[in-house]
C-alpha cells in the first residue's frame, strides 16, 4: 500500500513540477486524468458515436452526389479517410484501453495510476481531434460539385462533310485560333452555306489541341442575353447564383478566366454586349478565344474580328454526291439523271438547299415530279424577306410543298416560333389549341400524331434533333423561310427582341384585322395606353413574353379577339388576369410559364378551355372557379412550388380531364373522413376522373391513398410516394414509379401493383412490403421495365426468386443496387432465357453479404451489358462464378462482347473475375502457396474472362498481384481499345504492365495510378527480353494525362527501354517519396531475372550505389507537355544538363507547379529559361532547401552571356510559398515578366530581392545541386535590398498576395521607393498576419490607396480591428475603386468589421466568414454607404447578432431609411447566435433588387427586421445551401417566412410569436414583398 501511496505522490509530484509548463491546462485537468477516467472514455465513446453518424451521413450525401454523376470535393474525400481511419482504430481500442485503466497494479491493492493516467490523457486526446473532425463537417459548403457536361466539342457533327471546299476554311479558323495575337475571329457566309456545321466540327478539334473547353450558344437576331449566358453556363457545367444580368456576366467571366475557353457565338446579326454577357475579351484574358459566325463580315467587324475567313458555296460535283446521298441512289437511272442534275444544279451550291430537296425528292421515281420541282425551283414565289438566298428559299419552300398533308404544313410552321431546342410537349399543347390534328380526339391520340409529325419533318430535313428525345431544333434558315411562308400566305407576326417596330405593326388596323398569329417573344411591346383594344376578328393564336416583369396588359385587350384558339404568356407579372377574358370563348389552350399569378377566378369563363398550364409559376392557390372548366383534358401545374392549397373538390369536378401534372409542386393532400370539412385537395379526388391516363404526383403518406387509386387507365405516370427524393434523375421514360417509405405499409389495396406490370422506371427505398412485390406473380415479372434502382433494405436476400413461370426483367437495361445489406445473389434458382437479355448497365453499392454478380450461364446471356461497377461490398469475392451444377469446360471462355466499362472498387476480398465453386473455397484459392513457402500471385484477368471492347478499367481498393496474365493475349482482352485507366489503393501490386505490352495500348489517354504502397515501377522490363530489345523505344501515341498519386514505394516510371509520349499534355507526380528519377537505365541498376510479383524484376547483384541525380534524363520525351505538377518527391535536379528542351516538352509547358521537393535547390538554369515561351503558371510551395529559382547555367563566363537579358514572355501567374532559404528569384542575367498579373509571397523571410547583379556579387564556380552557383565571397552591400524597388518592375501585375513572414516589412519598403509600382494592381490579398500584430500594419496603408484597387482579401489573420484611416485611406472618402471585400478566418475582430467612419460607396460584393469576434457586422452608417452592393455573404460567424447594427434614438421619431437599391443575393448561413438583420425599430429597408435570399443553419433568426421592409423582387428564400426545388420556403413576406423557419425548427415557440405581434405589429404589417 505505501508503494501504491508511493506513486501516485510521484505523480502527483511530477505534474506540480510542470505547472509552469502546463499554462493552458491547470493541474486539476492532469488529476482528473487519474480520478475521472470513466468520463473521460465515456466522453470518447459519445463522441466515436456522433462520428460515425457524422460519417454515414456525409457517406450518403457522397454516394448520392455520385449517383448523379457529381465530383466530390478534395476535402470531403480526406475528411471520411480520416473519420475512417479513426473509427476502425477507436473501435478497436476502445474498450481494450478502459479495460487496461481498470487494472491493479502490484497484487491488486491500488489502481496502475501510471496506466491510466497515460490512457485517460489518450482517451481525451482522442475525443478533442473527432470534435475538430465534427466541427470540419459543419464547415462543409456541400460534398460536390457537378462537373462539365459532354459539350459540344464531344459530339459528333453528323451533318458534316469532308469536302474539299470546306478545307481552306476550316484549316485557316485552325491557324486563326492558334494565332496569340487574335483573340476574336469571324466565319462568314450567305444563310445555309454551312457556317454552323463548319465551326462545329472545328469546336472538336480545337478541344483535342488547342482548349480546355469549348462552348457553344446560337445568338440569332432576336437574342436573349440570359439565355445565351444559360446556354455558355449549362456547357461549362456552370450553376448562377445571382439572377440579374450583370451578376450572372460576372460570374460567367469568372469562370471563363479560370481556363483556356473556345467560345463559339453562332448567327450574329449586329454588335453584341460582350461585357453584358459576360465573356472576356481583348487582352482581358488571354486563354479565352471567341469564334463568331454571322451572314453579314460587317456584323463580324463591329464586334472587333480582325480575321473574318469566308464560306464559300458547294463545287458542283460536290453538291451533286451531297444530292445523290440524300436523294438516293434513284436519280442514278437513264431517265431521271438529267433532271436529276439540273435540279440539283438550281439548288445553288447551298447545303440547306441540297440536303432539304434531296430529302424531298427521295425515291421519287416518276418524272412528273422532277419536273414539277425544277419548274419551282426555277420560278420562286415572290418574297421580300431579308438575309435568305434565292436558291435556299425556293429549295425549303419546294421541301414545304411537298410535306404530305395539311397537318404536317402547319405544324412545320408553327415549330418556327418556338425557337431553338423546342419541346415537342408544347407544340401539342399549340396543335391541340388551333385545331391542327385531324380525327384526335384525346390527347394521347395527339401525342401520337405530333411525335410521327416530328419524326417525318426530321426525316424531311425541315427539323434536326434536339438536346434529348423530348425535343427539337430548327435551321436558322429554314426558320426564316417559314417564317417569311407563315408570314405571306397566313399573315403571321411574330417578332422577337430587335423588332422596333412593333408599335407599328399594330397599328396596322389593315394588318390586325387579318393576322391570324402573333407571337411577341421578349419583343419591345408597347404599354397598354398605345394598344388598349385590338381588333383581330381572325386572331387564333397569342403569344406574349417580356423580361419587364412591370409589363402590364389591359382589361380591353383581348376584347376583340374573339376567335382566339391559344394563348400563351411567359414571364409577366398578373395581381388580376384583364376582364376581356371572358371575351375568349373559342379559347382552347391557356399557358402561364414563369408567371406570377394572384387573382386568377376570371377563367371560369373560358367554358371551352382543353388546356390549362401554369408551370413553374408562382401562384400559392388554385381557386374553386377553376373547377367550372368541365372541358379542361390537360392541367399542369408542375414546378409551382409556392402551390399551398388546391380547393376542394376541384379536381373532381374536372371530369374529362386527362393528364395531370403535379410534381415538384403541391403535395398536402388531406384525407377524406374526418368531422372537420375539408381545406384543400384530396387523392380521393383523382378517382372521379375516369379519363385520367397520365399522372405526374408526389405522394407524402401512401395511408391517405384511396383503395385502388391506380389503374390500368394510367399510360404515362410519374409517381412518388413517401419522402421525397433528394436525387434528381432524369427521366428517361414515361412511367416511372418512385417508392421511399421508412416503415412496411401494404400495398395492395392502393392499385401500386397495377403500376408495377407497367412501370419502366422504378425506385424502391426501404420498406419490406416495398421490397416483397418484386417477388409478387401479379407483377408479370416487370415485361416493361428499362430501369431499376433498390436500396435501403436490411432484409431482402435475393433480388428475385425463382421464377419459372414467368420470364422476369425482359426488357431491363439499367441496375442499381445500394445499401441492401443481406443480399446475398441478384436471383434465386433458375432463370428463363429472357431474364436480362436487354441490360445494359449494372450498379451495385454497400451490399455487404453479396459475393458475386453472375452466373458462368447467365453472364453469357448478357450480350448487351455495356457498364459494370460493383463497390463497398465487404464479401465480394469474384465477379463471375461457376455453380455447382453449371458444367463449364476448360476451354470455354466468357466474352462481355459490348462492355465498354468495368469498375471494381472497395472490395476487400475479391480474389478475381472468375471463380468455381467446385474448386477451392474463396478463402483458400485467393493466395496458393509453393513448396517453398513463397506466395504464387494470380493474376486479375485471365483467359477465361475477356472484354474486347473495354474503354475504362477502374480498380480501387481490391487485393491483387498482378493485373494481367504472363501468356494474356492483350488483343483479345482489350488493352488495344483501352483509353482509360485507374489503378488506386490496390497495395498488392509491384508493377503494371510489363514493357512488352506498352505497344498494344494504342488508345490509352489517361492512366491514373493512385496510393498503391507498394508498387515499385509503371512498367517492369519483360522476362527474357534481349539487350536489343530492351533499348527498343516504348511510345504511348495518345496518352494525354498521365497521374501518379502517393506511392510510397515507387522508384521510376520505367527502366531499359527508352520512353515517348507523344500525346502527354498532362503529368502529375504527387506523394512519391524514394522516385528519384522518372526513367531509370536498367545497365546501371541491375539485370533482369524474372517478373514474379512476389520478387524484384531487376536483380540487385550489381546494385549500383550512385543515386540518380535527374528526375528527367534524355531518354524520357514529352514534345508536347503542358502541365507539369510535382509533389514530395526526393529528386535533387529536376533536368539533366544535356537535355533536350525541345524533345522533352518544355517548349510548350504552360502550367509547372513544384510542391514539396525538399532536395530541389533550384528549379531551371539560365540556359533554359529562353525555352519556357508558352509558361503561364509557376507555383513552388515548400520547398525547403530551395535558395532560388533560377541557377547560372554552367560555364557561362562571359559577361555578355551572363547579362543576356532572362524573359518569361507569357508567364501569368507566380506563387512562392514556405521558402524558408529562398534568396533570390534570379541570380546575374536580368529577368522580365512583361505578362505576370498574379503575383503570391508567403513564407518566404530572406527573400528580400528577385535579382542579384553577378557583376557585384561574385562569379559563377558550378551547377552542382551541392553548391550555391555563385561565390559569396565578393557580397557587397551594395545588393538591391528591397524585392520591390524601381529596378524591378512587373508591368502588367494585377493581382497580389502577400502571407506574413519575418522579412515582409523591410521588403515592403521598396514601395516609398516606387510609387508607380503598382499602377495596374486590382486585388491584394493579405494571409497570415499574426497576433502581435493586432492593428492593420500602417506599412500596408500605401498599398490600399493604389488608384485601381478593386478587390481586398483578408484571411487567416489576427487583428483586432480594420482600421484603415491613412492618407485618404478608408474614412469619409471611403475606398474609391473597392468592388470585393473578403475577410475570413480573423477571429479576434471585435465588435464590427469596420470602424462606422469606414464608407464602402462603390462595394459590389461583400463575403465575411470565420470570424468569430464580430458581433454586429456593420454600423448603420456604413450599410447607408453600400449602394452599390450586389452580393452578401456571410457564413460561420459564431456571436454575430445582427448584421446591421442600429442607432440609438426615440421610437417615435421618423424611422430612418436604408436602401440596398442594388443587392440581388444576400447568404446567410452557419450563424449560430444572429437573430435578426437588423434588430433596431429606428430603420426601414429597401432592397427594390434582392431576387435570393439563403437562410441556412441560423437557429435564433426569429425575424428579419424590426422596422419597415421592402423587397418587391423576393419571392422565396433559400433554407439549404444546396438548391432544390422543394428547399425553397415563402409565406407572403420575408418577415413571415423568417419567423416560419424559426418556428418549424422550434415549435413551442410559435404561441409567444403571437403574444409579441399583437404588442409590436409593426413586425408583420410594415412588410410589402
Amino acid at each position: 500500500m505505501e508503494a501504491c501511496i508511493s506513486i501516485v505522490g510521484s505523480i502527483l509530484g511530477s505534474l506540480a513540477g510542470k505547472a509552469v509548463e502546463y499554462t493552458v491546462d491547470p493541474i486539476a485537468r492532469q488529476v482528473s486524468y487519474l480520478f475521472k477516467h470513466k468520463s473521460k472514455f465515456q466522453n470518447l465513446r459519445d463522441q466515436l458515436k456522433k462520428l460515425k453518424i457524422a460519417r454515414e451521413s456525409v457517406q450518403e450525401d457522397v454516394n448520392a452526389a455520385t449517383r448523379q454523376g457529381k465530383e466530390i470535393f478534395s476535402y470531403v474525400d480526406e475528411w471520411l479517410t480520416k473519420v475512417r481511419g479513426i473509427c476502425d482504430e477507436a473501435a478497436g481500442q476502445l474498450d481494450e484501453d478502459e479495460e487496461k485503466a481498470k487494472q491493479m497494479c502490484f497484487v491488486g491493492l491500488c489502481p496502475n495510476f501510471k496506466s491510466r493516467y497515460q490512457l485517460s490523457r489518450k482517451a481525451e486526446k482522442e475525443a478533442n481531434t473527432i470534435a475538430e473532425l465534427l466541427k470540419d463537417k459543419d464547415r462543409f459548403g456541400g460534398v460536390s460539385y457537378r462537373p462539365a457536361p459532354e459539350g459540344i466539342a464531344s459530339r459528333p457533327v453528323r451533318e458534316y462533310e469532308d469536302f474539299e471546299s470546306r478545307t481552306g476554311a476550316f484549316d485557316a479558323v485552325m491557324e486563326a485560333l492558334k494565332d496569340a495575337n487574335l483573340s476574336i475571329i469571324g466565319v462568314y457566309g450567305m444563310g445555309g452555306v454551312g457556317k454552323t456545321t463548319l465551326v462545329k466540327q472545328v469546336a472538336r478539334q480545337a478541344k483535342d489541341d488547342l482548349f480546355d473547353k469549348v462552348v457553344m450558344a446560337a445568338v440569332t437576331q432576336s437574342f436573349d442575353i440570359k439565355k445565351i449566358q444559360e446556354l455558355i453556363a449549362d456547357e461549362l457545367g456552370l450553376k448562377f447564383e445571382m439572377q440579374s444580368e450583370p451578376g450572372r456576366a460576372g460570374e460567367l467571366r469568372n469562370r471563363l478566366k479560370k481556363s483556356k475557353v473556345l467560345v463559339i457565338l453562332d448567327d450574329i446579326w449586329e454588335k453584341l454586349d460582350m461585357e453584358a454577357l459576360g465573356v472576356p475579351y481583348g487582352g482581358e484574358h488571354q486563354g479565352c478565344k471567341i469564334l463568331l459566325t454571322s451572314r453579314k463580315v460587317d456584323a463580324l467587324s463591329l464586334m472587333g474580328s480582325l480575321k473574318n475567313i469566308p464560306i464559300e458555296i458547294l463545287k458542283e460535283e460536290e453538291a451533286w454526291n451531297l444530292f445523290k446521298k440524300k436523294a438516293g441512289d434513284i436519280v442514278l437511272s437513264p431517265d431521271l439523271e438529267t433532271t436529276a442534275i439540273e435540279v440539283a444544279n438550281e439548288c445553288a451550291g447551298l447545303p440547306i438547299a441540297i440536303v432539304t430537296v434531296g430529302e424531298a425528292m427521295k425515291n421519287k421515281k416518276n418524272l412528273s415530279d422532277w419536273k414539277y420541282a425544277l419548274n419551282e425551283l426555277r420560278n420562286p414565289s415572290k418574297r421580300n424577306f431579308k438575309g435568305i438566298p434565292a436558291g435556299a428559299y425556293s429549295a425549303i419552300e419546294l421541301s414545304y410543298k411537298f410535306l404530305e398533308d395539311e397537318e404536317h404544313r402547319p405544324t412545320f410552321l408553327l415549330c418556327s416560333i418556338m425557337g431553338h431546342d423546342a419541346a415537342i410537349d408544347r407544340l401539342l399543347r399549340y396543335g391541340m389549341g388551333l385545331g391542327l390534328f385531324h380525327a384526335v380526339n384525346t390527347i394521347k391520340e395527339a401525342r401520337y400524331k405530333v411525335s410521327a409529325l416530328v419524326n417525318n419533318l426530321k426525316s424531311s430535313s425541315l427539323l434536326l434533333d434536339g438536346s434529348t428525345f423530348e425535343r427539337f431544333d430548327m435551321h436558322d434558315v429554314v426558320c426564316d423561310v417559314a417564317l417569311s411562308i407563315a408570314s405571306r400566305d397566313h399573315h403571321w407576326l411574330a417578332l422577337g427582341r430587335d423588332d422596333d417596330d412593333v408599335f407599328k405593326e399594330l397599328s396596322n388596323e389593315e394588318k390586325m384585322r387579318n393576322c391570324e398569329l402573333i407571337s411577341l417573344q421578349y419583343a419591345k411591346v408597347c404599354e397598354p395606353s398605345d394598344h388598349d383594344r385590338l381588333e383581330c376578328p381572325n386572331l387564333t393564336f397569342v403569344s406574349l413574353g417580356s423580361e419587364d416583369s412591370s409589363l402590364k396588359i389591359s382589361d380591353n385587350f383581348f376584347r376583340g379577339m374573339q376567335k382566339l384558339r391559344v394563348l400563351d404568356f411567359a414571364k409577366l407579372d398578373f395581381p388580376s388576369l384583364p376582364s376581356s377574358f371572358c371575351f375568349l370563348k373559342n379559347l382552347r389552350t391557356l399557358c402561364f410559364s414563369d408567371c406570377i399569378l394572384k387573382d386568377i377566378v376570371i377563367i371560369e369563363e373560358l367554358k371551352n378551355l382543353e388546356i390549362l398550364s401554369f408551370r413553374k409559376s408562382k401562384i400559392a392557390v388554385l381557386p374553386p372557379q377553376i373547377g367550372q372548366l368541365i372541358k379542361l383534358k390537360l392541367l399542369d401545374l408542375s414546378h409551382c412550388s409556392s402551390l399551398k392549397v388546391i380547393s376542394p373538390n376541384v379536381l373532381s369536378r374536372l371530369s374529362r380531364l386527362e393528364e395531370l401534372y403535379l410534381l415538384h409542386s403541391f403535395d398536402r393532400w388531406e384525407v377524406e373522413g374526418h368531422e372537420k370539412p375539408r381545406t384543400n385537395a384530396s387523392l380521393v379526388e383523382l378517382q372521379h376522373l375516369c379519363r385520367l391516363t397520365t399522372l405526374e404526383v408526389h405522394i407524402p403518406d401512401l395511408q391517405g391513398v384511396p383503395k385502388e387509386l391506380f389503374s390500368e387507365k394510367f399510360e404515362r405516370y410519374k409517381i412518388s410516394i413517401g419522402e421525397k427524393w433528394r436525387q434528381s434523375y432524369k427521366s428517361k421514360t414515361s412511367r416511372e414509379l418512385k417508392l421511399k417509405l421508412n416503415k412496411s405499409i401494404y400495398l395492395d389495396d392502393s392499385g401500386v401493383k397495377t403500376l408495377l406490370r407497367k412501370t419502366e422506371t422504378l425506385h424502391l427505398d426501404a420498406g419490406k412490403d416495398v421490397i416483397d412485390m418484386l417477388y409478387d406473380p401479379d407483377t408479370q415479372g416487370f415485361p416493361h421495365l428499362k430501369h431499376l434502382d433498390v436500396c435501403n433494405d436490411s432484409e431482402v436476400k435475393y433480388l428475385i426468386k425463382e421464377l419459372a413461370s414467368c420470364k422476369a426483367f425482359p426488357l431491363l437495361e439499367t441496375l442499381f443496387l445500394r445499401k441492401l445489406n443481406n443480399l446475398e445473389a441478384i436471383y434465386y434458382g433458375q432463370l428463363q432465357a429472357e431474364c436480362f437479355g436487354q441490360l445494359r448497365k449494372i450498379n451495385v453499392e454497400d451490399c455487404n453479404m453479396l459475393k458475386n454478380l453472375f452466373s458462368f450461364t447467365l453472364a453469357r446471356k448478357l450480350g448487351h451489358l455495356q457498364k459494370i461497377r460493383v463497390s463497398d461490398c465487404k464479401n465480394f469475392t469474384e465477379l463471375i462464378v461457376e455453380k455447382r451444377e453449371e458444367e463449364i469446360g476448360d476451354d470455354d471462355i466468357l466474352e462481355f462482347s459490348q462492355l465498354r466499362s468495368l469498375r471494381l472498387e472497395d472490395l476487400p476480398s475479391f480474389i478475381g473475375l472468375f471463380n468455381s465453386e467446385k474448386k477451392l473455397s474463396s478463402s483458400q484459392q485467393g493466395r496458393v502457396q509453393s513448396i517453398d513457402g513463397s506466395s504464387t500471385a494470380t493474376a486479375l484477368f485471365d483467359r477465361k474472362v475477356v472484354f474486347p471492347c473495354l474503354k475504362e478499367l477502374r480498380l480501387d481498393s481490391i487485393i491483387v498481384e498482378k493485373l494481367w496474365h504472363d501468356q494474356l493475349s492483350v488483343t483479345a482482352f482489350g488493352v488495344g481499345n483501352l483509353t482509360e485507366l485507374t489503378v488506386e489503393k490496390c497495395h498488392n501490386l509491384k508493377n503494371l504492365f510489363t514493357s512488352s505490352m506498352v505497344e498494344s495500348f494504342v488508345q490509352l489517354k489517361s492512366l491514373y495510378i493512385r496510393n498503391c504502397n507498394e508498387i515499385e515501377e509503371v512498367i517492369t522490363v519483360t522476362e527474357g527480353l534481349l539487350e536489343e530489345e530492351r533499348m527498343r523505344k516504348m511510345v504511348f501515341p495518345k496518352l494525354d494525362n498521365l497521374h501518379l498519386f502517393n506511392l510510397p514505394n515507387l522508384k521510376r516510371f520505367c527502366c531499359g527501354n527508352p520512353i515517348e509520349f507523344l500525346s502527354l499534355k498532362e503529368l502529375w507526380i504527387l506523394g512519391c517519396p524514394v522516385l528519384n528519377t522518372f526513367h531509370s537505365d536498367s545497365t546501371s541498376v541491375g539485370t533482369i531475372v524474372g517478373n514474379e510479383a512476389g520478387k524484384n524484376s531487376i536483380s540487385m547483384v550489381k546494385h549500383c550505389t550512385d543515386v540518380p541525380k535527374y528526375l528527367f534524363d534524355e531518354k524520357v520525351v514529352f514534345p508536347g507537355l503542358k502541365q507539369l505538377c510535382l509533389r514530395s518527391i526526393p529528386a535533387k535536379k529536376l533536368w539533366h544538363e544535356q537535355l533536350s528542351v525541345t524533345s522533352f516538352g518544355v517548349q510548350n509547358l504552360t502550367n509547372l507547379e513544384v510542391y514539396a521537393c525538399y532536395y530541389l535547390k533550384n528549379i531551371f538554369t539560365s540556359a533554359m529559361v529562353e525555352s519556357f515561351v508558352q509558361l503561364k503558371t509557376l507555383n513552388i510551395v515548400e520547398c525547403d532547401e530551395l535558395e532560388e529559382i533560377i541557377i547560372v547555367t554552367e560555364g557561362l563566363v562571359e559577361e555578355e552571356e551572363r547579362m543576356r537579358k532572362m524573359v518569361f514572355p507569357k508567364l501569368d501567374r507566380l506563387k512562392l510559398s514556405v521558402l524558408p532559404k529562398l534568396k533570390r528569384f534570379g541570380f546575374g542575367n536580368p529577368i522580365e515578366f512583361p505578362s505576370l498579373t498574379y503575383l503570391y509571397i508567403e513564407g518566404c523571410p530572406i527573400l528580400n530581392t528577385v535579382h542579384f547583379d553577378s557583376t557585384s556579387v561574385g562569379t559563377t564556380v558550378g551547377n552542382e545541386a551541392e553548391n550555391s552557383s555563385i561565390s559569396m565571397e565578393n557580397l557587397h552591400s551594395d545588393i538591391s535590398k528591397y524585392l520591390f524597388s524601381e529596378k524591378l518592375a512587373f508591368p502588367n501585375l494585377q493581382q497580389l498576395h502577400l502571407g506574413w513572414d519575418d522579412g515582409m516589412k523591410e521588403r515592403l519598403h521598396g514601395l516609398r521607393l516606387a510609387s508607380d509600382y503598382f499602377c495596374k494592381l486590382k486585388v491584394l490579398g493579405l494571409v497570415g498576419f499574426p497576433q502581435q500584430l493586432a492593428i492593420f500594419p500602417s506599412f500596408l496603408f500605401q498599398l490600399l490607396s493604389l488608384p485601381n484597387l478593386e478587390s481586398l482579401r483578408i484571411e487567416d489573420c489576427y487583428f483586432e480591428e480594420l482600421v484603415f484611416q491613412s492618407e485618404g485611406v478608408g474614412g469619409e472618402e471611403g475606398f474609391q475603386n473597392l468592388r470585393i471585400l473578403l475577410v475570413g478566418e480573423c477571429p479576434k475582430l471585435k465588435s464590427n468589421l469596420v470602424p462606422s467612419s469606414v464608407c464602402f460607396q462603390n462595394l459590389m460584393t461583400l463575403t465575411v466568414y470565420g470570424c468569430d469576434g464580430i458581433i454586429k457586422l456593420v454600423t448603420h452608417s456604413t450599410a447607408k454607404s453600400l449602394v452599390q452592393l450586389r452580393e452578401m455573404r456571410i457564413r460561420c460567424c459564431k456571436k454575430i447578432e445582427e448584421i446591421v447594427e442600429g442607432s440609438d434614438g426615440d421610437r417615435d421619431e421618423v424611422k430612418d431609411e436604408i436602401i440596398f437599391p442594388k443587392l440581388n443575393l444576400l447568404e446567410l448561413s452557419v450563424l449560430s447566435n444572429l437573430e435578426s438583420f437588423c434588430s433596431s425599430g429606428n430603420h426601414t429597408f429597401g432592397f427594390p433588387s434582392l431576387a435570393t435570399v439563403l437562410v441556412h443553419k441560423c437557429p435564433k433568426m426569429k425575424m428579419f427586421s424590426k422596422g419597415g421592409l421592402n423587397a418587391p423582387m423576393l419571392h422565396k428564400v433559400r433554407a439549404y445551401e444546396w438548391e432544390d426545388e422543394g428547399d425553397w420556403i415563402w409565406e407572403g413576406s420575408l418577415n413571415s417566412t423568417i419567423r416560419k423557419l424559426f418556428t418549424e425548427r422550434n415549435p413551442m415557440e410559435e404561441m409567444q410569436y403571437s403574444i409579441e405581434d399583437q404588442g409590436n405589429p409593426s413586425i408583420s404589417n410594415a412588410q410589402s414583398t
